[in-house]
């Protein structure tokens, strides 16, 4: 917001990893040591949120192999909406990602293993609870729902194309007619 003054990345982790205490003890140490600018790479900072665990099998992630063995994936699949936000997105194996596809929601299997950490993160604050009913949601989505997805995703284009007709009537003068196809 503007001239609201907003929290580093690293700052709120930091306090939330204070409210969990010695149980984060070794994460907090390498959390201590990162530099400011490096939890603006996404999957670090979704590392350091999860408490250094895959989100869908709950292994400890490697932090060496962080680019070559694990993926951010959607819970919300790209082919259903847009949503890009760190509220839709997870650290996982890259296995994993790739077995869940674009499929929604997630594996009964996974969800049943995965709903005691996942409720720990809520609890702790590391997801909020756009995440947590997104991670749990055993249904899938509804026809109103599928709707929305569009009608959100058409909005945006009809935005786009009036920058981009704008931008064309900018460079070719008010002589040139921008015709919508």
């Amino acid at each position: 917001e503007k001239g609201k003054r907003t929290v580093s990345r690293k700052a709120e982790l930091i306090a939330l990893y204070e409210k969990c205490g010695e149980e984060s003890g070794h994460l907090f140490e390498r959390l201590s040591g990162e530099e400011e600018g490096a939890l603006r790479r996404d999957k670090l900072y979704l590392y350091y949120t999860q408490l250094g665990r895959c989100m869908y099998s709950g292994e400890v992630i490697d932090l060496s192999r962080l680019d070559s063995d694990y993926d951010i994936d959607h819970i919300y699949p790209q082919s259903k909406t847009k949503d890009d936000s760190l509220n839709n997105r997870v650290l996982v194996k890259r296995t994993l990602n790739a077995n869940k596809s674009d499929s929604y929601p997630i594996s009964p299997d996974i969800r049943q293993a995965m709903t005691p950490f996942w409720a720990q993160l809520h609890q702790k604050g590391m997801i909020g609870r756009a995440k947590w009913e997104r991670l749990t949601r055993s249904t899938p989505f509804t026809p109103e729902e599928q709707a929305g997805f569009i009608a959100r995703q058409l909005v945006e284009t009809r935005q786009s194309c009036k920058v981009v007709a704008e931008l064309l009537q900018r460079r070719f003068g008010e002589q040139t007619e921008i015709v919508y196809v």
